[in-house]
């Protein structure tokens, strides 16, 4: 591995019951959040550096999510050939 460089690993934790995914990007402490929309809260460091992400209602989020970037992919395709 390169030395300049330094390995991070980000953590995800789901709680089924409430249906939420939490990603720790960074660790560090919450300084501020800003909500993106009524289910995803960006969470940030005092140095203004993102640190992590909470998806609320996630299956039916990152499944439309998914789905998106699927029928993206599909467009691509066909417009290629």
């Amino acid at each position: 591995m390169d030395k300049g460089r330094c390995k991070r690993e980000m953590k995800v934790t789901y709680d089924p019951e409430a249906d939420i995914i939490y990603m720790v990007l960074r660790d560090g402490e919450v300084y501020d959040s800003r909500e993106e929309n009524e289910d995803i809260r960006l969470e940030y460091d005092k140095e203004g550096q993102l640190i992590g992400i909470e998806i609320m209602n996630a299956r039916a989020n990152l499944i439309a999510a998914i789905a998106k970037e699927i029928s993206r992919e599909i467009n691509n395709a066909l417009q290629t050939r």
